[in-house]
């Protein structure tokens, strides 16, 4: 089989800086996590940085595919990445949580997520189109379990000793992450894809905000790479 690389949608993502230098740093935490593996050892965050490994190829293999097209749309990608992320953050969460209300509501919302997941399967085409609805809803039931955390946090910790808790860097990087992310994956899903005229004055607007969106991305993945550096080795209550 002839593999022909598109070279307008190679420099599509070449030319934006912000989605490279984002794809870029994607690769950061990953790695620092791989150095401090042994502080993580026998905890659930060895899941998190395998997610990170995952989320990287995962970012490639979609673009790889967008440039030499192998198929029409790589959506089906995302569409996968979905469940992986969804069901890590929700079970990282409810391992650190422990009040058991907060346990209890996170189970809930999984469920609710996933719902939400298999029904866009077995209705939507999952291979050509993107699971807005599934992500959309997902992403605000993780950030109601991340503040579960944070309000434990304040009300149950000693807060000099913030720093040495993975979790809370976990927690601010993807609670900075999902405030920008989900309002612009909303506008962009339900705008963008409207607009067809590649010369519609809209185009910029919407480019401007993904790509602001993309920095904010960096924002997290550079959070998470400190914080996987500079954290202790985590505590976590029995299941």
């Amino acid at each position: 089989m002839t593999v022909e690389i598109n070279l307008e949608k190679l420099d599509n993502i070449l030319s934006n800086s912000s989605l490279v230098i984002m794809d870029l740093l994607e690769l950061l935490p990953f790695i620092i996590g791989l150095i401090y593996w042994k502080k993580f050892t026998g905890t659930p965050i060895l899941w998190f940085i395998l997610f990170l490994g995952y989320n990287f190829l995962n970012e490639i293999v979609a673009a790889f595919v967008y440039v030499v097209e192998l198929v029409d749309r790589n959506y089906v990608f995302y569409n996968i990445r979905f469940l992986f992320y969804f069901s890590m953050y929700f079970w990282l969460f409810h391992r650190f949580l422990k009040r058991s209300a907060f346990k209890k509501a996170t189970i809930i919302f999984y469920f609710c997520w996933l719902l939400t997941y298999v029904y866009f399967i077995v209705f939507k085409y999952f291979l050509y189109e993107m699971a807005v609805s599934s992500f959309i809803i997902g992403g605000f039931l993780v950030f109601i379990v991340i503040l579960f955390f944070l309000i434990e946090t304040i009300n149950d910790s000693d807060l000099s000793k913030i720093q040495d808790s993975i979790l809370f860097y976990i927690s601010v990087g993807l609670l900075l992450n999902l405030v920008i992310q989900l309002p612009v994956y909303i506008i962009t899903q339900l705008g963008w894809t409207q607009v067809t005229d590649s010369s519609d004055t809209r185009n910029t607007f919407f480019s401007i905000i993904r790509n602001t969106s993309f920095g904010i991305s960096c924002i997290m993945y550079l959070i998470f790479a400190y914080g996987l550096y500079r954290a202790k080795r985590p505590k976590i209550t029995a299941t």
